[in-house]
């Protein structure tokens, strides 16, 4: 026989089942929002959070947004350093942007509405072509490992290195310090200078020295990294040659990587 459910049981299971109310993120952020600019004008969001939170952030040409861009850093779970990178962007346009995150409790929270203008021109390092990306004809022939065991070419793999996209990153499988990769160009090059943007998960993952070792066994650097938020470039003399490996020398341990490595030719 069926039973019969109160009309008010019904609106009370209802009212229970009413999601929270959005509070402001501001309050969690241990810094202003920034939007950054990489190599190739991408644009992307580092922040950490005083709680756990799973971050979003939508954006578009208005407020009406339209698009998303998801974190970057591993897994689905909470955490406090956040890695977002947004699409495709076209240069001198104005974007808005929300920060928006969810904690393990189920509280919704969500910044104001920002703004930023794309770059008018490609932020390329000094102009020059990079010769250790797949566009150039580079290849990598070596690497101490990639986070899960990945193939080269998979997310998170060692191409992700020299694909020349600020969006994806190479990451070790906690190789630390001892992470290391090495990319072939496709020619024979007199050096000018090295470049590395380092991978970071804010308390781990980020490289701050690394050396380059040539085909020959030829040593350069230390060279030592201003943070995470670019490819910085370390001017050298007398190097010259076709195969080189980037080798950390010391980081904050974990699973260690590069957005992007560099080899700049002379004119």
């Amino acid at each position: 026989m069926l039973r019969r459910i109160p009309f008010a049981g019904l609106l009370l299971g209802f009212a229970l089942a009413a999601p929270p109310g959005v509070q402001p993120v501001e309050p969690l952020l241990t810094a202003p929002l920034q939007v950054r600019f990489g190599p190739g004008g991408g644009a992307y969001l580092e922040l950490e959070t005083r709680i756990d939170l799973a971050c979003v952030v939508v954006y578009g040409e208005s407020e009406a947004f339209g698009r998303i861009a998801l974190d970057q850093q591993m897994g689905a779970a909470a955490h406090r350093n956040h890695r977002i990178v947004f699409g495709r962007i076209e240069p001198g346009r104005r974007y808005f942007y929300r920060l928006q995150g969810s904690d393990p409790a189920g509280r919704l929270y969500a910044s104001r509405t920002y703004s930023f203008a794309a770059p008018k021109a490609r932020v390329d390092p000094e102009g020059a072509v990079n010769l250790a990306s797949l566009a150039a004809g580079a290849r990598v022939v070596a690497v101490s490992s990639n986070y899960g065991g990945a193939a080269n070419d998979a997310r998170w793999g060692a191409n992700a290195a020299i694909d020349g996209d600020p969006a994806t990153e190479w990451s070790s499988d906690g190789d630390g310090d001892a992470a290391f990769l090495t990319v072939e160009l496709g020619r024979a090059v007199e050096v000018a200078a090295f470049g590395f943007w380092t991978r970071t998960m804010g308390s781990s993952a980020q490289v701050r020295s690394f050396v380059v070792e040539d085909g020959a066994g030829r040593i350069y650097g230390p060279f030592e990294l201003g943070g995470a938020d670019r490819m910085y470039l370390f001017s050298v003399a007398g190097a010259r040659g076709w195969r080189f490996t980037f080798r950390v020398q010391s980081s904050s341990g974990g699973n260690t990587g590069a957005v992007e490595v560099g080899v700049f030719a002379k004119p």
